[in-house]
């Protein structure tokens, strides 16, 4: 990869001379999808570049994006990028006070932003930039420049110096900042992470070797943030390859555009495999006669079968009746599910093999940017995060900590030397905070959170986040927190799954009561203390859920409980729901 390209505008140069694709990059508009070439996607890059720099932008200026996935957040972002600027992606339901942090942080001059509610999400902060720059036309007043203006602006400057743009993207070296990603503020004030061109060229030359693609046969649907790293460097690892990416409208249509679109690939985060597992359930519950029996059975074998082991006749059947039927939900033509961001259920990753998802499980983190390892095709193993990644050193210290080094590191947290230095030492180990170990084939299993172990009132110590996963597996449950530190025993609570709701009032026979009386009544705590008893027969005594309460409304990114990567924010949901926490203590 280092003899192809090193920086990101050079592997815009890279894909526009060795690819032709009519559709680079596809986006639907007005119910129909519209599909950029890779010629168009150069030249728009170019001139949206060139715009920038008409606006007043330099090299090492920062640019903040708050957009959904599509083709212009990407072409924006090489835009960016190309001048030598930073790009600094941001969630647009983050809380305003880590919304303000990071625009003030970073220094960022410009800020882009994708549609109408976004722009009126932003707006309160305006007055802390120079230019605001709108996907829509028409929005906001001068300090506003459309996409469509800044392209047009960017045209005539190209025209008058058709060589300015390669000046500009030539002079950027590859240990160049190229994005600053703040990190989600589940445990305090976002901290600015350095991520260079090299660190991310490097990622895409390993996913490379372990992913290979082909442009004719294979196609891409994108659906998660790419505001978020892991998509983020997948995406420009697709585009490496010559092969066409589909964004899908929104989170909510996923399954929609994979139905319509049949892709090969796509990656996810657990908590989209676990809405996918719980849709599929409920269909099967809620079919009738022969057709419930026969699903019944398929499903029962799909959670029970070892994955791999030879199929039987009725295995054989199930696949032809039952579960063709299910990978048709998601297009019927998956060959590559990548599954990151958080740890996978290793039951839900052997039911999706069993019923034939191909879904392989990899680990990172930002500071990473931000694989370290990874299942892949012809090397998979459940319950574990896969092998190294190529050329990325991992080892396990003295405590148990994961460390990991090489071209993958961040540079540092932006303006932090401090915070730099104590997650990455003198030797340039970069120390994860996860608690894990290599089993005999060099397959790196998580066991926990450094920081996540909980030290009860008896001097014991709980991993929250296996016993949260395990109990997450009812298919009434959500979410879990569990409650621990400082606490005579171990509680937790439980947030309902709200669309699987109605198959279960109707298998418990109580289909007619509303939400909050359902989740009052003792039928479903029964339900949930059934699986609770269940994980509790595994574990020590201490660990054990020995009360729980069911929360009954959603937890969600914009009450502030939820990172946007999914993720609980725990102290802020202890401190929202201490009464209901302070009443299982109560004697």
């Amino acid at each position: 990869m280092s003899e192809t390209f090193r920086t990101l505008p050079g592997l815009l140069k890279y894909v526009e001379a060795n690819y032709k694709n009519e559709c680079a990059l596809g986006y639907k508009k007005g119910g129909a999808w519209v599909r950029m070439s890779t010629a168009e996607v150069g030249e728009t890059v170019r001139h949206l570049c060139l715009g920038l720099v008409e606006l007043g932008l330099k090299p090492g200026d920062k640019v903040g994006m708050v957009a959904d996935p599509s083709p212009h957040w990407i072409l924006m972002d090489l835009a960016i990028l190309g001048a030598g600027a930073i790009s600094v992606p941001m969630f647009s339901n983050i809380s305003h006070d880590n919304l303000t942090f990071e625009i003030e942080d970073s220094g960022m001059r410009f800020l882009f932003v994708g549609s109408d509610p976004q722009y009126q999400a932003m707006k309160p902060f305006f007055g802390k930039l120079e230019k605001i720059l709108t996907l829509p036309d028409g929005l906001g007043d001068g300090q506003c420049v459309s996409f469509s203006t800044l392209v047009q602006v960017g045209a005539k400057r190209h025209a008058k110096n058709s060589g300015e743009y390669m000046r500009l993207s030539e002079a950027i070296n590859e240990q160049d900042t190229a994005t600053l990603i703040y990190t989600s503020g589940s445990t305090g004030v976002p901290k600015g992470v350095e991520i260079t061109h090299h660190n991310l060229v490097f990622q895409v030359g390993a996913a490379h070797k372990r992913f290979p693609l082909n442009p004719a046969t294979d196609k891409i649907v994108s659906c998660l943030p790419l505001a978020h790293v892991f998509e983020r460097m997948v995406t420009y690892y697709y585009f490496f390859t010559g092969t066409s990416i589909y964004f899908a409208e929104e989170i909510k249509k996923v399954a929609e555009t994979l139905r319509e679109l049949n892709p090969t690939v796509v990656t996810m985060v657990p908590r989209l495999l676990e809405k996918v597992h719980a849709k599929m359930q409920a269909n099967v519950e809620m079919a009738q006669g022969f057709k419930k029996i026969l699903g019944s059975k398929a499903w029962a074998r799909a959670h029970s079968k070892v994955p791999g082991s030879k199929d039987t006749f009725m295995d054989k059947v199930f696949d032809a009746l039952v579960y063709k039927k299910m990978r048709a939900g998601l297009g019927g033509n998956l060959r590559i599910v990548i599954s990151g961001s958080a740890p996978l259920d290793p039951t839900l990753a052997a039911f999706l093999l069993n019923i034939g998802i191909p879904v392989y499980e990899g680990y990172g983190l930002t500071e990473a940017s931000p694989v370290i390892s990874c299942n892949f095709p012809g090397h998979r193993k459940l319950g574990t995060v896969g092998l190294a990644f190529p050329g990325v050193e991992v080892k396990i210290g003295d405590d148990g900590e994961i460390l990991t080094r090489g071209p993958h590191i961040m540079k540092g947290y932006y303006k932090k030397p401090t915070e730099t230095a104590e997650v990455i030492d003198k030797l340039g180990w970069l120390h994860t905070g996860d608690l894990g170990h290599f089993d005999a084939e060099n397959f790196i299993k998580i066991t926990g959170r450094k920081k996540e172990l909980f030290k009860t009132a008896n001097g014991k110590y709980v991993a929250p986040v296996p016993i949260e996963q395990a109990v997450a597996g009812n298919k009434l449950v959500d979410m879990v927190m569990v409650v621990a530190e400082g606490k005579p025993f171990t509680t937790c609570l439980i947030f309902p799954d709200f669309e699987n709701m109605k198959a279960v009032k109707a298998e418990l026979g109580l289909a007619e009561s509303g939400n909050d009386i359902f989740l009052e009544s003792a039928e479903a705590k029964a339900f949930i203390q059934k699986t609770m008893n269940e994980v509790n027969a595994k574990l020590n005594h201490w660990e054990q859920i020995q009360k729980f309460i069911i929360i009954k409304t959603p937890i969600t990114v914009d009450s502030g409980a939820l990172t946007p990567t999914m993720k609980i924010r725990r102290h802020i949901v202890m401190e929202k729901y201490r009464a209901e926490i302070d009443s299982m203590y109560r004697p």
